[in-house]
């Protein structure tokens, strides 16, 4: 089989795989230097307001008349069918494929995919984000037309290639999910691994503890955010994070204690965004050591412990 990756973008009327629907869909498989394979792209009609058209503009006359998403299911499945799937925040696209799939009682397409998003945030480049475009800019791939599903699959093919050869140099592993291990994010409706999920909806027994300190413990009821600048899959660590009495969520929030990041000068995303908050920026391998000795917290409807070393609540 030429081209063990497909390189995948669809356009959508939301961001409720639930609900919302695809409108265009472009899959470019690829070799390992970004070479394409083949290339397949179709507006779609999805029967109904296609939402944003100052974002993607697809106008309801556009779509007027254009196939089915069942209508090129068949097509699709044949050439995603052996290969990984690669996109740009890959469980987007993901689930919104698997809702069409559920919607027009087809199989599957998929079985697993990989994250460039996910890809180049271990890499740590130098970029002042990780946006498809900056990307694009930073391995010299020419974008075309934004927001046009062939154009962005063409471009994330050539960006691809070059997060493969940056992973290589750097001895980074790409992570490949597999679809059966998945499950839907309580919230959003986005794939997840079954770890993450079960940490996100681990039941909050203790009471929120505050921030990390500089050179402080961990405290059960501490909330625990990562970065996308980590060297290491969350999914090795969370179940730990949840089993030692500290929460895991998405965002950083005002219950937030501490951001993990293995990039301490990032100045985007997450990772700036916890240290203009005044967060600690904790690196993966300091996590585990801090959660070899997590403090008692104080239990949802229970009094506060006593710290017995030092006398003193805390």
């Amino acid at each position: 089989m030429d081209g063990r990756w497909v390189v995948v973008d669809v356009e959508t009327s939301g961001m409720r795989p639930a609900l919302d629907r695809v409108l265009s869909v472009a899959a470019v498989v690829c070799d390992d230097e970004g070479g394409v394979v083949e290339e397949f792209a179709t507006l779609l009609n999805p029967g109904v307001d296609p939402g944003p058209v100052h974002v993607h503009g697809l106008t309801p006359a556009l779509l007027a008349g254009k196939p089915r998403f069942a209508d090129v299911a068949g097509e699709l499945a044949r050439i995603i069918d052996g290969r990984t799937m690669v996109a740009h925040n890959a469980a987007f696209d993901a689930s919104f494929l698997a809702a069409e799939a559920r919607r027009a009682g087809t199989p599957a397409l998929l079985e697993r995919f990989l994250c460039t998003l996910d890809l180049a945030g271990r890499l740590h480049l130098s970029t002042a984000d990780l946006k498809l475009g900056t990307l694009a800019a930073h391995y010299g791939v020419q974008q075309r037309a934004a927001h046009d599903a062939h154009d962005d699959a063409l471009v994330l093919a050539g960006v691809f290639a070059g997060l493969l050869r940056t992973a290589a140099e750097k001895e980074v592993a790409p992570a490949v999910r597999e679809v059966a291990q998945m499950v839907a994010h309580p919230d959003t409706g986005f794939l997840v691994s079954r770890v993450w999920a079960d940490a996100l909806s681990a039941p909050r027994r203790w009471r929120p503890a505050g921030r990390l300190r500089r050179g402080g413990a961990l405290v059960q009821g501490m909330e625990v955010v990562f970065t996308p600048d980590v060297d290491r899959d969350p999914d090795e660590i969370v179940g730990l994070v949840v089993d030692k009495g500290l929460y895991v969520a998405d965002r950083i929030s005002s219950r937030t204690s501490l951001a993990v990041c293995d990039a301490p000068n990032a100045v985007r995303g997450r990772a700036a965004f916890a240290r203009k908050k005044g967060l600690e920026l904790v690196p993966f391998a300091q996590l585990e050591e801090l959660l070899a000795d997590v403090r008692p917290g104080r239990p949802v409807g229970g009094a506060a412990p006593v710290d017995e070393a030092q006398g003193a609540l805390f």
